[in-house]
């Protein structure tokens, strides 16, 4: 099972953490968007649906741990596993990860700015969601903490596997496409950096 240790180092190393801490003063308590109201799993396709924006991936139904994937989030930017696929939507609702609070206000925004390239974020093509994403990160808007905070949930979902028990490239699909093997208690037998790495310290270069 997944310590909540576990989670918060993984959210730490790739600043998950520090993220939400810090736009945590932005939240507001406010009633989510309107044009969500009649379809509130439009909330968790767009979450998605940003998700992809930030680090893209294929089309796909389910995610590593088997949840749903809204059909409308993913835009097929490429031909790997994003972020969506790799359980970010699960990490914005982890309650460790505290994303939930600032929810309301990162999506009133993502909305009033999506509206301005012709619709609802999920709706809009890739390119104009790149164009809302760039918009919020933008240094002059005031509420760009928020869109560094959501934007860090995807990166951290990818690159640290942060809800997969078993972090191995066979359980986490971000590993797989960054090539790396995942965790190994007892090391990996076979690997070798093929080269010294040091003569400074040892006789060979390398640890007996």
């Amino acid at each position: 099972m997944l310590t909540r240790r576990d989670l918060l180092g993984r959210a730490a190393q790739t600043g998950l953490a520090a993220a939400v801490s810090s736009a945590l003063p932005l939240a507001r308590l406010a009633e989510p968007p309107a044009a969500y109201a009649a379809d509130p799993s439009q909330l968790d396709g767009t979450l998605q649906a940003f998700a992809d924006t930030i680090v893209p991936g294929r089309k796909a139904t389910k995610t590593d741990l088997g949840n749903a994937i809204h059909p409308q989030a993913i835009a097929g930017m490429d031909k790997l596993p994003g972020a969506v696929e790799t359980d970010a939507l699960a990490l914005y609702h982890h309650p460790l990860t505290g994303f939930d609070a600032l929810e309301p206000t990162f999506l009133a925004d993502l909305d009033a700015r999506a509206l301005q390239q012709g619709g609802d974020f999920l709706s809009l093509s890739f390119d104009k969601r790149v164009a809302v994403c760039l918009a919020g990160l933008d240094f002059a808007n005031p509420e760009r903490l928020l869109w560094e905070a959501a934007a860090a949930v995807p990166f951290t979902a990818f690159c640290a596997a942060a809800l997969v028990e078993e972090q191995t490239a066979a359980k986490a699909s971000g590993y797989r496409v960054m090539g790396l093997p995942g965790k190994a208690p007892n090391g990996y037998k076979n690997f070798s950096y093929g080269k010294p790495l040091s003569r400074e310290r040892t006789k060979k270069g390398y640890l007996p």
